[in-house]
């Protein structure tokens, strides 16, 4: 970092700070696409300490202590160094001809007392410099040596430069290299565009839009999805806390990304706002066998469910080298009760339904030997005999198949 700063203050530019971390390249596959990670200023006022010692001695200057006590704020402004400075309490003493590294200070006092000595970007070095000043009528002339930013002070910029057509999903407003708004008119929905790589910029994704000018639009506009609620749901931030929105079944959103949150899938709405993706991607799901719930570590509750019921199932999940639909906070049936089985026939076989306890003759015809067909769940006994579930209350004989 020190090596890196010691560069620009050599040349007095203020020009904007990038440094290559590591080009990285994504593979050998053919869509591999190159990207080149960068470390820039961010705007913003950053706390540093400054050391001020006697000249040419290591030991720190008691005419300066009030400055030495009040520390240094660096300003950097589009992503540029812009100012150094220090304030002082109204109680402090007055620096007057106050001067680092050569640049003079700028006074302004505040309504409470306290002033504060702004200087221009290049008095800001990391290694040791010139600092003077007259404080109770005594010239003072020290040496001074700036702490480096802070590492919240930098951005990390991600770019590609891989062309590609895209459609935009969402009205787009255009920005700058460095995320700000500009005033070009925006992109409207519906759009194809040619976008000429990516740049993200501290986890934001942006499509750069234009092959020579610096724009760019949001990535989520054009990479989102329109998702329909099957179920109502309320809206969770990111720590799962429920908000006070809620949308009601078959609502229309757009979902910019997708999250696991707490081990489960949350589609992304906006800052801070998630709804479970179960309640877009699930489905509704028949018993054709009756079914017990049982917990994600496949502990038997106490509710079950009888053949026919209807239920909606958030997703499924393998539990115990075994197919479950989930159907509830922590609630999962075996699929096979909903899925069945493939079984073939080893003869001819009637279909029953049962009646007064009894399997009585459902269909006058027979299901024909060597034919499959798909039954639920274990075999159920009627009266003493086994029988497998081929459907809603229809019933075949357990030793028809093979």
């Amino acid at each position: 970092m020190k090596k890196f700063t010691k560069s620009i203050l050599t040349a007095l530019s203020l020009a904007t700070a990038t440094f290559s971390v590591a080009p990285q390249a994504a593979g050998l596959t053919k869509a591999a696409t190159a990207s080149k990670t960068t470390k820039e200023y961010k705007d913003g006022s950053y706390d540093v300490t400054a050391e001020i010692y006697d000249a040419g001695d290591t030991v720190y200057s008691t005419e300066a202590s009030f400055l030495i006590g009040a520390g240094a704020k660096v300003t950097i402004k589009s992503h540029k160094l812009s100012a150094v400075s220090f304030t002082l309490d109204s109680d402090s003493p007055s620096y007057s001809s106050l001067t680092i590294n050569g640049q003079k200070a700028k006074v302004t006092k505040a309504k409470d007392g306290s002033v504060t000595y702004t200087f221009a970007a290049s008095a800001y070095q990391t290694k040791k410099g010139t600092i003077s000043f007259t404080v109770n009528d005594k010239k003072v002339t020290a040496d001074i040596t700036f702490s480096d930013l802070p590492s919240n002070a930098y951005d990390t910029v991600v770019e590609t430069s891989t062309a590609a057509k895209k459609t935009v999903k969402k009205n787009s407003a255009v920005y700058d290299r460095a995320g700000k708004k500009t005033k070009a008119k925006s992109i409207k929905a519906g759009k194809t565009i040619t976008t000429y790589g990516t740049l993200t910029r501290n986890g934001v994704k942006y499509y750069k839009v234009s092959k020579k000018a610096s724009q760019y639009i949001k990535a989520s506009n054009v990479d989102g999805v329109f998702v329909t609620l099957k179920k109502s749901t309320a809206v969770y931030t990111k720590a799962l806390k429920k908000t006070k929105t809620t949308y009601k079944k078959g609502k229309k959103l757009y979902a910019y990304a997708y999250a696991m949150l707490g081990g489960n899938k949350y589609y992304k709405l906006g800052t801070d706002k998630y709804i479970p993706a179960s309640k877009v991607d699930g489905y509704n799901i028949t018993l054709k066998h009756g079914a017990i719930v049982y917990t994600k570590d496949l502990k038997k509750t106490k509710t079950s469910y009888g053949e026919g019921k209807k239920l909606y199932a958030y997703g499924s999940a393998v539990l115990n080298k075994r197919k479950y639909y989930q159907v509830g906070s922590n609630s999962f049936i075996v699929a096979s009760n909903v899925d069945g089985t493939n079984r073939k026939l080893k003869k001819n076989a009637y279909i029953y339904k049962k009646s007064k306890g009894k399997a009585v003759r459902y269909k006058k015809f027979a299901l024909k030997k060597n034919s499959t067909h798909k039954t639920y769940g274990g075999a159920v006994t009627i009266k003493g005999k086994k029988y497998y579930i081929v459907g809603v209350g229809q019933y075949v004989v357990k030793s028809n198949f093979r």
